[in-house]
């Protein structure tokens, strides 16, 4: 829980002092995207395969849990403190589905879709620059960014060779 109170990296901030957190949540065969929206209450969800319509559909089992234990949390952790506004207490959040949420053409782009979408939205871009064209390249961009950030990090240790596939 030291990552909720904001205590284990140099970039956190307690949720006290955030706006909106951002939760991928794994349905067991889809990855969604939820995003809290502390200020107003509510938790708005990404569905990137909701064509059929429904698009709560793949998170239904999970909602009593969000409406309810998260608040809780919310609490405990005194995400209100900051605002000035009341405690949730034993009110509910509402879920609101997004839906102009991009949509995935395949079975296997939901979770790249989750994180594009985080993303795009942590950087106040349109949504609609998410192509499902496009994931081959944005798979791509994301491995380089992870090796590169993994070359950084290890150059910086000091003592700590770097491992062969990035030395060759």
């Amino acid at each position: 829980m030291h990552s909720v109170q904001g205590s284990t990296s140099k970039f956190a901030l307690h949720m006290c002092d955030c706006q909106f957190v951002y939760f991928p949540l794994n349905t067991g065969q889809h990855w969604v995207l939820l995003v809290l929206d502390i200020k107003n209450r509510k938790v708005r969800v990404y569905n990137s395969s909701s064509r059929r319509g429904d698009s709560l559909k793949d998170i239904r089992p999970f909602i009593p849990c969000i409406k309810v234990l998260l608040p809780k949390i919310m609490d405990h952790y005194n995400v209100h403190a900051n605002s000035g506004e009341e405690p949730m207490g034993g009110k509910e959040l509402q879920i609101e589905a997004v839906e102009s949420c991009p949509q995935q053409t395949n079975a296997g782009d939901c979770g790249m879709f989750v994180l594009k979408i985080a993303e795009f939205l942590i950087m106040d871009m349109e949504l609609d620059g998410i192509d499902a064209d496009e994931m081959p390249m944005f798979r791509q961009k994301m491995a380089t960014e992870l090796v590169m950030y993994s070359e950084k990090r290890m150059s910086e240790a000091k003592g700590v060779q770097m491992p062969k596939f990035i030395r060759e």
